[in-house]
């Protein structure tokens, strides 16, 4: 996802307007993609607008697409830490090495806020874009990759600084590529919605039948939100 959020958009747009657009398929044994990764975990508010972006995105796509925006599974991504899925616990190695990087860091950490701005294709799906609010998203991520050696140096090139939740991978053939670029390029620009930080979570994924979904190996709280909220179940 290299470039700027236009620049992400016009190579979807291209992709899903010839045909080329990429479908994915449940993880598994062999599997480059879905490795273990870290994700920002949303306020209510936050959910239920990206609920409603993914159902809309979906119905656009046609049936069988993956709505990864939907509540319970959207989320901001921090930095992948595996390339390759597997079957992985919360004892494994390297989630306690994560997690014992990670605790401190939020400990230090400023609360982190960030304005939905507009939609965007990418040759997987549709994206919600995410303009951190002040410095303290990008701070805190720029620190974690710090530590993570060559995977932090990957990641901070990959990344950058653009944040983004998927609404929709897809998963079947699009329905109508042209009415979805269309639809897509109608909500580029949105009215800015606050998106904050409730709680970050080591995660592997799993499919349900439905999607692939984050299933949280590792929780913990956001800057600033008591550890009361969600039921309390942190690790």
């Amino acid at each position: 996802m290299t470039g700027s959020p236009d620049s992400i958009h016009q190579r979807g747009r291209a992709a899903v307007l010839a045909g080329q657009a990429l479908v994915d398929v449940p993880p598994g044994r062999g599997g480059d993609r879905w490795g273990l990764s870290l994700d920002v975990r949303l306020d209510p508010g936050a959910e239920d607008r990206l609920h409603a972006l993914a159902a809309e995105a979906g119905a656009m796509a046609g049936p069988g697409q993956w709505l990864t925006g939907a509540r319970g599974s959207s989320h901001l991504t921090v930095t992948y830490l595996e390339r390759a899925w597997r079957e992985v616990g919360a004892e494994d190695p390297a989630v306690r090495h994560v997690a014992g990087l990670l605790r401190p860091l939020v400990e230090r950490a400023a609360p982190m806020r960030w304005r939905l701005t507009g939609l965007a294709l990418a040759d997987r799906g549709v994206l919600a874009l995410a303009e951190p609010v002040d410095e303290a998203p990008d701070r805190f991520r720029s620190a974690l990759l710090g530590r993570l050696g060559e995977v932090g140096r990957a990641e901070a090139s990959y990344r950058r600084s653009v944040w983004w939740a998927t609404l929709v991978h897809f998963a079947a053939p699009l329905a109508d590529p042209a009415a979805l670029v269309d639809w897509v390029d109608g909500r580029t620009v949105l009215d800015p919605v606050v998106l904050t930080a409730h709680r970050f979570e080591v995660v592997r994924y799993a499919f349900d039948g439905e999607r692939t979904v984050p299933v949280p190996l590792v929780v913990i709280p956001a800057p600033g939100v008591p550890a009361e909220v969600d039921d309390g179940a942190y690790a």
